[in-house]
């Protein structure tokens, strides 16, 4: 196993596929008085994300945690879809921040871990990002995500 030439900076954001998009984005803004900070369609991965911040959060690290909604935008076909087909709605992955994504994919490869994606890729609101394989860790779907400059 490799020494780790990057930091984990915190969480980034947890993903969301909810069953009913539209409410559930309503009770984030107008119940849950979370700020929009934006929608973004990720044409290349046929999925439209909104992002909310967390302000009531406790903050243990520099990075704020935010809430993304994800929706599928192909009709149905692209992973969104597959995965609320297959699941029904709730939590998709969860995302950390790191501050060298190249790094963070070397060594959680080194560590014997399957990454989806092994190059990084630009994924939405102004992040580049990589995805570590559910089935090498748990069960579990892990994003990692880096700010661009």
């Amino acid at each position: 196993m490799s020494q780790a030439s990057f930091r984990t900076l915190g969480i980034n954001h947890i993903g969301i596929a909810p069953k009913d998009a539209a409410r559930f984005k309503w009770f984030l803004h107008e119940v849950m008085n979370l700020p929009h900070q934006g929608e973004e369609n990720v044409a290349e991965q046929k999925t439209l994300t909104n992002m909310y911040a967390c302000t009531n959060s406790v903050t243990i690290s520099a990075v704020s945690t935010r809430l993304e909604t994800l929706e599928d935008s192909a009709g149905g076909s692209g992973p969104i879809g597959a995965f609320l087909a297959k699941k029904g709605g709730g939590v998709h992955h969860l995302a950390f921040q790191v501050d060298n994504i190249e790094a963070a994919i070397a060594h959680v490869k080194s560590c014997g871990v399957q990454m989806i994606d092994e190059i990084p890729r630009n994924g939405a609101h102004h992040c580049r990002i990589a995805f570590v394989h559910p089935s090498s860790i748990g069960g579990v779907l892990v994003e990692l995500t880096q700010q661009m400059k």
